[in-house]
């Protein structure tokens, strides 16, 4: 018998959020953020599952990093103090780019409902105007 406790949500598809958060355009870098709280095993389960993924140079604010990107969408895992919490950043730009977000949270939904541990997920739909974690990618060279 399986005895998991998941309380994993993906991000509903809502077009809606196009017109919420600041002015949105196909060139705005929409930023769809999973907030998974659990033990090692789902954490593990997501790290897993993004380091399966294509990996490509970036920057965030300025700073270089390393993405993850697949399908319409780029990422990256933050580790937070908290041992048992996770934040997994999707960005995605242009036409497709709610599509996108929402197919992959269903994706990274999925992975987590198989994991024999227990976990929450829920999902932060972020300001299309910040002025933080702005993700810069393909870079040009």
């Amino acid at each position: 018998m399986n005895h998991n406790s998941h309380n994993i949500k993906h991000w509903r598809l809502d077009y809606g959020w196009a017109q919420r958060g600041g002015k949105w355009s196909e060139f705005t870098d929409v930023m769809l953020e999973g907030v998974l709280q659990g033990n090692g095993k789902c954490l593990d389960a997501l790290r897993a599952w993004v380091y399966a993924q294509e990996k490509s140079n970036a920057t965030l604010d300025g700073e270089p990093m390393e993405i993850f990107y697949v399908g319409g969408i780029q990422g990256y895992l933050k580790e937070v103090s908290n041992p048992d919490k996770l934040l997994l950043r999707l960005h995605s730009r242009g036409e497709d780019a709610f599509d996108s977000l929402s197919h992959y949270s269903q994706v990274v939904a999925t992975v987590l409902r198989k994991c024999s541990g227990n976990c929450t997920l829920n999902w932060i739909e972020h300001r299309h105007d910040r002025n933080h974690d702005r993700l810069v990618w393909p870079l040009h060279t």
